[in-house]
């Protein structure tokens, strides 16, 4: 039954059934907010979100440094392979270098042998007073094949220090015989007139000086000069003969043709020039027997770089020869490496 004046229905009724319409309307359930988080609450969660960001900041800088090291150790490998390949390329081009040189090498020991032989055959004609005539063709045409062009792009830098210190050395010696070659080539070639006419002149031998004399003051001096025309030692002299002065002209100082006299008493300085005849003999070692011993000397100073000096003890060298050979062995085991 309906209930009256808002009284709830007795038991039993069913609570599905709506109330009337007078009746007093219920009331909405009032929610209930949750409670506000306290101050130490909300520090607790500042506090927390602060580590974590900063634990977050820490985490991406680790991770930001662990792939810079990454990519430094990769640069580094990278580095490292490549610095290894290079020095690889390089051993290589050192060891073929190497072979190259020893070539070169070889070569040039061909030609100083052969050098050798050609300036001992002149010696031994020189000991018998015949002139080497054909050494001064011979020489114009050998050259020693090796200089500094030999090391470019042999990568010579590689190599073992002693052995590239050998190879230097070899080279500027090598670099210094062409040029005392040259001028033994150079001194051959004005030496054989006057040679060739003190051999001759030591069987008949010829006046080709005389001295002369003149007055500067109260001082007298003498000059040695040359004969125009040497007449024989051991024949009689021309009264009269022609002899080459030096005068000093404005131009300069220049010989000049004079007629001189023979002394044979009198004022030598005084009158007309006079002249007296020279021995030989007293004037060869400034002379043709002079040009003889430089021209031996030469000779044997050549060899001696070819075969060393082995006369004295405290002075022996082993000679380029023998140097070249040692070079050419010690490049021979480097370019077996290949």
């Amino acid at each position: 039954m309906p209930s009256v004046g808002g009284i709830a229905p007795p038991p039993g009724i069913s609570p599905g059934i709506p109330l009337p319409p007078f009746a007093a309307p219920a009331r909405p359930a009032i929610q209930t907010p949750p409670p506000k988080p306290t101050a130490a609450a909300q520090t607790i969660k500042v506090e927390v979100g602060e580590e974590v960001e900063q634990e977050r900041r820490k985490a991406s800088k680790k991770t930001a440094l662990y792939a810079a090291l990454a990519a430094i150790v990769g640069i580094g490998v990278g580095f490292a392979a490549g610095g290894a390949k290079e020095r690889g390329d390089r051993g290589k081009l050192a060891v073929e270098g190497a072979a190259g040189l020893e070539k070169d090498v070889r070569a040039a020991n061909e030609k100083m042998l052969e050098l050798n032989e050609k300036l001992g055959a002149a010696a031994e004609q020189l000991s018998r007073k015949s002139f080497p005539t054909q050494l001064t063709t011979e020489l114009g045409a050998i050259n020693v094949p090796f200089d500094a062009t030999n090391l470019e792009g042999k990568q010579i830098g590689s190599l073992p220090g002693r052995v590239m210190r050998q190879l230097l050395g070899f080279t500027t010696s090598v670099q210094d015989l062409n040029k005392t070659k040259d001028s033994l080539k150079n001194l051959l070639a004005a030496a054989q007139g006057p040679v060739e006419k003190s051999w001759k002149e030591q069987d008949e031998p010829v006046v080709n000086f005389s001295v002369v004399f003149r007055r500067d003051g109260d001082k007298t001096l003498a000059e040695l000069v040359p004969n125009k025309a040497p007449f024989p030692f051991g024949k009689d002299w021309p009264a009269k003969y022609t002899v080459s002065r030096l005068e000093r002209t404005q131009q300069g100082v220049k010989p000049a043709d004079k007629e001189a006299t023979r002394w044979t008493k009198g004022d030598i300085a005084g009158g007309d020039l006079q002249a007296l005849p020279v021995d030989p003999q007293s004037v060869a070692a400034f002379t043709s027997e002079q040009i003889v011993f430089k021209l031996r000397s030469a000779l044997i100073d050549v060899r001696q770089l070819l075969e060393g000096k082995k006369d004295d003890p405290t002075s022996e060298t082993a000679g380029l020869i023998k140097e070249g050979d040692d070079l050419a062995n010690e490049l021979h085991k480097i370019s077996l490496a290949r």
